[in-house]
């Protein structure tokens, strides 16, 4: 039969259970109480969960956590009233958590899963989308149907007034020829309110089709069409080189359209008219903007610059539907952008928009 072990060995095995009991005690004092804080992080964050058996299960971790740290101070100052006494606390704690978390566990199983959550978000998105289209498409119909029913007596009104100037002829004194023309003035106004409405209510149907595109060309052919409609005007346009973007090549040449139009038409009582499209950066993000040095605005009533039919400036000013600014807003929010606008009375404005597309 092998020898007993020396007192010496028995002291250093005596010593490394100590340190390994040590060891285990300390980490397990940590486990219960790092436990405890997830969930009370828990209850925190998910108002929906079972509070009463999460604080129970909490403070039961916690009992644990306190027992394991007495039983590591009991090895190096033995207190045994005080280790059975934090263990009778830590089993009956855990009786009552036991007891709290079966009764709770039918509302626990009850919680929707990840892919019960996804698949709701997923069925409210297509139904809201289903509704969204529906009442685009209603809306669609029914301005096609305004349209034509008000086209209709719209040209009845303007053959009547032709027929009428021509009877007249030169018979017509000035104050008849005016009132003529007011009515031709009339009917061409009331169709481009036509027309912009029409636009305005397909922006929210079109198919967005994002493609990398060419800003500075868009925006070079967007001033050319203007400088053709009105080639008496002298406007100084500086266009950035190089200027890119990613968004639908058609939605994106209507919002320059629209931008670049509304300078051109408010610079045209403005001396040295000039119109400058280029990027800056915005809160850490590329934007584009467009500035005139027109007749500009109170940014005390910039809230209604993107609404239909909003006018700042009277018609007898500047014509115009009052539909091209909320045009371009619906424009940019199709790409997922945001636009904004700096103005200020008599010294121009500057039009801000991002294509997050």
């Amino acid at each position: 039969m092998p020898d007993a072990a020396s007192p010496i060995e028995r002291v250093a095995a005596h010593d490394a259970w100590l340190w390994l009991s040590t060891a285990g005690d300390a980490v397990l004092a940590a486990g219960f109480l790092a436990l405890a804080c997830v969930l009370l992080r828990a209850l925190q964050q998910r108002a929906d969960l079972p509070r009463l058996s999460m604080l129970t299960l909490a403070a039961c971790l916690s009992l644990l956590s306190l027992t394991h740290g007495i039983a590591l101070w009991d090895l190096w100052d033995a207190q045994p009233w005080l280790l059975v006494a934090a263990k009778q606390a830590a089993a009956a704690a855990t009786t009552l958590g036991v007891i709290c978390s079966w009764r709770q566990l039918p509302q626990l199983l009850s919680l929707p899963t990840r892919a019960e959550v996804a698949q709701s978000q997923a069925d409210s998105k297509a139904e809201s989308e289903a509704v969204e289209a529906s009442s685009h498409a209603e809306l669609e119909s029914f301005m096609s149907t305004v349209s034509h029913d008000l086209r209709s007596p719209l040209t009845t009104i303007a053959g009547q007034a032709g027929l009428l100037e021509l009877s007249l002829g030169a018979q017509a004194n000035e104050d008849t020829k005016r009132r003529v023309q007011r009515i031709h003035h009339s009917v061409r106004h009331m169709s481009q309110i036509i027309e912009a409405l029409l636009t305005l209510s397909r922006i929210a149907r079109q198919e967005l089709r994002p493609q990398p595109l060419d800003l500075t060309a868009l925006a070079h052919q967007t001033i050319d069409a203007l400088r053709r409609k009105e080639p008496q005007r002298t406007v100084n346009v500086e266009i950035q080189p190089e200027l890119r973007a990613t968004g639908d090549p058609r939605m994106v040449a209507d919002l320059l359209g629209h931008l670049l139009g509304n300078a051109w038409k408010f610079t045209a009582r403005t001396e040295h008219a000039r119109i400058e499209v280029g990027t800056t950066q915005h809160d850490g993000v590329a934007a584009l903007f467009v500035r005139d040095n027109g007749a500009g605005f109170d940014m005390a009533y910039a809230s209604k610059l993107f609404k239909p039919f909003q006018r700042l400036h009277p018609p007898s000013e500047f014509e115009g539907a009052g539909i091209g600014l909320a045009s371009a807003a619906r424009l940019v929010a199709r790409h997922g952008g945001k636009i904004w606008v700096e103005a200020a009375p008599k010294a121009g404005a500057v039009f801000y928009f991002t294509l997050a597309a």
